[in-house]
């Protein structure tokens, strides 16, 4: 029976539009909102322009008029002649009325009329002053305790404008007929008048503006936070830089032609994109509409293809299927998709058929290694034993040797008895007591032990004779010191896991030894590749490599020593897979 011919992905894809269409329906999307941004974005650079414009001429004109009145009062030479007489001090009492009227007249006629002007004052050159406006009276504070007389003096003649919360101040120093500085003149006006524009310019809420004089410092606002750098600022395009709050705005400039000042006017980008949005969200149905339209026609080209898929993507997917199941699926005619559904059967059959063979031949060497393990332990404990019986035989303790031999025979019996790898820790810890029990009759009192344990736990399964090696290498490495030597055997367990720690009055563990151990127990961990095992190696690293081989990697190990002296370990499993396991 002949196939029918199949077809490839390729000749499906390149038969219909859908992603030509999506593609220019997003296209001509991106093109109708660029265009929306670019008109957005030049029409609030227009507003901005102007504002700063507007702003820039509106002060110019205040501190301009500021100047003019400034400049009428020190060129009077009477004003100055009054104002010379009455600082004189040769006055009496009341030529000194006579002429603080004069002086006052003076000085209003140089002020003129214009009731925005709230202050004219002369202060000498010692700082001594008297003012006409809202307060006609000499001045009590003493011009060099002013912010501006530094600045006054510095310009030598020259306007220089302050701010203060209330009002901003136009002063410069003054010379009399034959060029000899004689004193300052000051002119305030409200803060609020002065700005009034730059504080409501009429436009939108959402921006910042910020004026600066010649020497560039921050005039307006009076105590606020400079956004820009001034010396960054430019007369040309507007720029978008990042203010000191750390947002991105778009600033215009202005100067202004008389008093040079800077004006630099801000707005977040979210100005004029708040616009470009509105205008997604009126296009918005439409563009809906149309991708709904193409997601249809995308549905049904593609469902023949995408079903199949699918299909294959939930196999691959179900963690509940057993591992070696196959996919079943009906052929589609289509060559990538019914390669791939025979490819993944055929992966699957031969990963089940290598699986088979290592499962075997991991099992054979797990049980060649830890046979290898069992018969180092069996003559290694029978060596330190008699060495021990020998030791009590030349110093003549018969019966101790006697009842010694007893207990080892036990001890014997349970090390070569063919059980399993596990026994219940009732038993481990009787072997423990026995092993005790036969060092004392050669250390007699020098040798002190306990072994804390609840009933609870005596029915534990633990690797088999992990306890008494722990104890054998506590005791070997105690005796290296004076007596007494006390070993403790202490048995936890919570609600997931069991463990015992062993521990000893010993010099504890050698830095470089547990430096040595530890990196290769971390060798044993990282690559699976156990080192060989001797009888002179028997000891911390076999029991590790011994609960390595039976539980895998999550087995409980810890050592280290203790801070009141002496060294510890601690083994211990997980309850449920030792109850299992028993």
């Amino acid at each position: 029976m002949k196939h029918s011919r199949k077809r490839n992905i390729h000749s499906f894809l390149t038969s219909y539009f859908m992603v030509f269409s999506i593609l220019m329906l997003a296209l001509m999307t991106a093109i109708v909102c660029r265009m929306q941004y670019t008109t957005s974005r030049d029409d609030t650079i227009q507003a901005l322009r102007q504002t700063a414009v507007s702003a820039a001429d509106s002060v110019d004109q205040h501190l301009n008029q500021m100047n003019q009145v400034s400049l009428n009062a020190i060129s009077s030479r009477d004003l100055k002649e009054a104002f010379a007489e009455y600082f004189s001090k040769d006055l009496t009492a009341y030529e000194r009325y006579r002429q603080r009227l004069h002086l006052s007249n003076e000085l209003t006629t140089a002020k003129g009329f214009d009731f925005s002007i709230r202050q004219l004052n002369l202060y000498t050159l010692t700082g001594e002053g008297f003012g006409v406006g809202e307060e006609i009276d000499d001045l009590q504070d003493n011009a060099r305790s002013l912010a501006w007389y530094p600045k006054a003096e510095e310009a030598h003649g020259l306007p220089v404008v302050t701010v203060s919360e209330d009002y901003v101040s136009l002063s410069r120093m003054f010379f009399n007929n034959i060029n000899v500085p004689t004193g300052y003149a000051e002119v305030k006006k409200y803060f609020d008048t002065v700005f009034s524009l730059a504080e409501d310019p009429g436009v939108f809420d959402e921006i910042s503006i910020m004026i600066y004089d010649k020497e560039g410092a921050l005039l307006f606002p009076s105590g606020g936070e400079d956004l820009f750098d001034y010396y960054s600022l430019s007369d040309g395009e507007p720029v978008l830089q990042t203010s000191a709050s750390g947002k991105n705005e778009i600033v215009c400039f202005a100067k202004s032609e008389k008093m040079e000042l800077t004006v630099a006017v801000s707005a977040e980008r979210a100005v004029y994109l708040r616009q470009v949005y509105s205008f997604l969200l009126r296009i918005l149905p439409f563009v809906l509409i149309m991708l709904l339209l193409l997601l249809l026609l995308s549905v049904v080209l593609s469902r023949r293809i995408s079903s199949p898929i699918r299909h294959i993507y939930h196999f691959l997917s179900d963690e509940t299927k057993d591992r070696f199941s196959l996919l079943q699926m009906d052929y589609t005619n289509i060559r990538e998709i019914d390669k791939l559904h025979d490819s993944i059967n055929e992966n699957i059959n031969s990963i089940r058929t290598s699986t088979d063979t290592l499962m075997i031949l991991k099992e054979q060497e797990v049980q060649a290694q830890m046979l290898s393990l069992q018969s180092q332990m069996n003559p290694h404990f029978l060596y330190n034993s008699l060495s021990a019986i020998a030791e009590m035989a030349r110093e003549g303790l018969t019966e101790p040797v006697s009842r010694m031999c007893e207990m080892i025979t036990e001890i014997m019996r349970y090390i070569s008895s063919n059980r399993e790898q596990r026994s219940p820790l009732q038993e481990e810890l009787e072997i423990c007591d026995m092993y005790l029990e036969c060092l004392q009759m050669r250390y007699q009192d020098h040798l002190t032990w306990e072994i804390d344990v609840g009933d609870d736990m005596l029915d534990i399964m633990v690797p088999k004779l992990c306890i008494q090696l722990l104890v054998e290498n506590a005791v070997r490495s105690m005796t290296t010191l004076a007596p007494p030597w006390q070993v403790a055997i202490r048995c936890t367990q919570d609600k997931e896991d069991w463990r015992v720690t062993v521990l000893d009055n010993g010099p504890g563990f050698d830095p470089e030894v547990d430096k040595k151990l530890r990196s290769q127990m971390d060798q044993i961990l990282q690559d699976g590749i156990l080192p060989s095992l001797k009888i002179q190696g028997m000891g911390i690293l076999n029991i590790f490599i011994r609960l390595y081989l039976l539980d895998g990697i999550p087995f409980i190990f810890d050592m280290g020593n203790r801070p009141e002296g002496g060294a510890f370990v601690t083994i211990g499993g997980h309850l449920k897979k030792d109850k299992e396991t028993s």
